[in-house]
């Protein structure tokens, strides 16, 4: 048997009693120096599975929505408890509490709005009907050259509704990170970082954005995370956010 980690939380942070991980493993706590890492018993031999993946999220994420939470990548082992303290809490300490510092009372909630295929192409020749008429012709040439223009009709509509999403979205957080769009349908995927107290205001932005977007883009809300894309760009000296 290892141990699994999932996470860093502040050594006085209450687990939910009924908090377990991969293959239903309890989560516990290993603390030291204020610290403490979340991990739960796992056989090293075990085959992973998309169920590993979901149970170690749902931790981080259940811890999230009233703690402040540091992720470890999934699929970090340690033979012990001792190995935890003396490889990972005693090395990283400083800079893990500094993190926690900077994070506190903030989460992550993520904002991915995506197109309708049909409606999307029918807002772009709404937009230039030219498109519609050339969409008829026989020569490949000439085919060719309306794909292109649709394509590029729909990367006209794409960055204009980002930036609509952003300005409705924005003013309610303390930062903002873009994750990476990997297909021309996605329009955005927004990470926000928001203070718990305040997350309320962000649900109603977003349940508005979603009546003013309407059936042409598809809105997916999720949270409250860890800061995942928040690790890299925060400044712990000064709990400020670049």
């Amino acid at each position: 048997m290892a141990l699994h980690l999932y996470g860093i939380v502040d050594a006085e942070t209450s687990l939910p009693d009924d908090l377990v991980g991969r293959a239903d493993a309890p989560v516990r706590t290993v603390a030291d120096e204020g610290l403490a890492v979340l991990v739960s018993d796992v056989d090293e031999d075990r085959r992973v599975g998309r169920s590993d993946l979901l149970a170690h999220a749902h931790v981080l994420e259940r811890l999230a929505e009233t703690s402040t939470v540091l992720p470890i990548r999934f699929g970090m082992l340690m033979p012990d408890e001792d190995t935890v303290r003396v490889e990972l809490l005693g090395p990283q300490g400083e800079h893990s509490a500094a993190l926690l510092r900077a994070f506190a009372g903030h989460v992550q909630l993520t904002v991915t709005t995506r197109y309708d295929e049909d409606e999307a192409l029918r807002e772009v020749l709404r937009r230039d009907p030219e498109l519609r008429e050339a969409g008829a012709a026989s020569d490949l040439a000439a085919r060719m050259r309306v794909g292109e223009a649709v394509a590029a009709g729909l990367e006209e509509l794409r960055v204009d509704d980002a930036d609509r999403v952003l300005q409705r979205l924005a003013p309610h957080a303390r930062a903002v990170a873009f994750n990476e769009v990997r297909d021309a349908y996605t329009v955005s995927s927004v990470a926000l970082l928001v203070d718990r107290d305040l997350r309320s205001a962000l649900d109603v932005a977003v349940a508005d954005l979603r009546d003013e977007l309407g059936p042409r883009i598809q809105v997916r809300y999720v949270g409250p995370q860890p800061p995942y894309a928040f690790l890299d760009s925060v400044e712990t000296e000064a709990s400020a956010w670049a």
